[in-house]
């Protein structure tokens, strides 16, 4: 598969709870002033959904853990202090 042309330089979305925000409003920013790529934005969106996803899974399986530890879950729709880190660099 080749790769397609592009005139912009990509930089690194920070991974954290923020990065995927900015990056999917990002999108939504560039299809709504025409700079967009319809097709490009549904990756993003689907990418971002599969995140979202494995971080809720991954905050279940910590739930679960403090539950048979006897300790405290994190509570069900808890508020996180800051923006939550979601992988190694970023």
């Amino acid at each position: 598969m080749a790769k397609a042309n592009t005139t912009e330089a990509l930089t690194p979305v920070a991974r954290s709870s923020a990065g995927l925000r900015d990056a999917i409003f990002d999108e939504i920013d560039a299809i709504r002033n025409g700079t967009g790529n319809p097709t490009r934005a549904n990756a993003v969106a689907k990418l971002a959904a599969t995140v979202v996803e494995t971080v809720r899974m991954e905050l279940e399986v910590q739930r679960f853990a403090a539950s048979a530890a006897g300790k405290t879950p994190i509570p069900q729709g808890a508020q996180l202090p800051q923006a939550l880190q979601l992988g190694g660099v970023g």
